[in-house]
């Protein structure tokens, strides 16, 4: 997202399900290192539900941080009382006339549960209304259900079931491929 259109969304404080406050605001490009801290704290058992486990490094943290001031990409993060990155949601896409953009989101283990997850994705779907592409999508394993059932609830439609390909030692299984009209 463009510096002019990062201006219309400013950071927004935000009280969380579990009654905790947060600062949900615009991934910047000098997050890099907070959102590395992040990747590295997914546990192994978690980090299956990524479409690569194996990119979440520092390396892909900063190149993530650094794509937040191109036109094709949009984060957002969440982060707690300690202004420590507690969740992370993006949406990109390949080109300006791209019709669809993938989503992607990776919430501190220590925050699931908390609601944090719905409340940036439902940032996102509000900035996704007025840029980048009009659907967006997702994979999910289908043996992710929680994932699964907030993503039915914010209007995501299971488009078909495929095979997730065996990959950083993790055995292939059953995803779902959805999509969601943002406007």
């Amino acid at each position: 997202m463009e510096l002019e259109q990062m201006e219309k969304f400013p950071p927004e404080r935000v009280t969380l399900k579990n009654g905790d406050a947060a600062v949900m605001r615009l991934l910047r490009e000098e997050d890099g290192d907070a959102l590395g801290d992040l990747y590295e704290s997914v546990p192994r058992e978690d980090a299956r539900f990524f479409l690569s486990p194996s990119t979440l490094t520092r390396t892909r943290a900063q190149a993530d941080a650094e794509a937040a001031g191109g036109p094709l990409f949009v984060g957002l993060v969440i982060e707690d009382d300690h202004c420590k990155i507690a969740g992370y949601a993006y949406y990109r896409w390949s080109s300006e006339d791209s019709e669809t953009s993938s989503f992607g989101i990776c919430i501190r283990r220590d925050f699931q549960g908390s609601g944090a997850g719905k409340t940036i994705t439902n940032r996102l779907l509000e900035i996704a209304q007025q840029i980048g592409p009009p659907v967006m999508s997702l994979h999910v394993q289908k043996a992710n259900e929680r994932a699964v059932s907030l993503y039915q609830k914010m209007g995501f439609n299971i488009v078909h079931e495929q095979m997730r390909s065996a990959r950083d030692g993790f055995d292939a299984e059953p995803e779902y491929y959805m999509e969601r009209r943002v406007r």
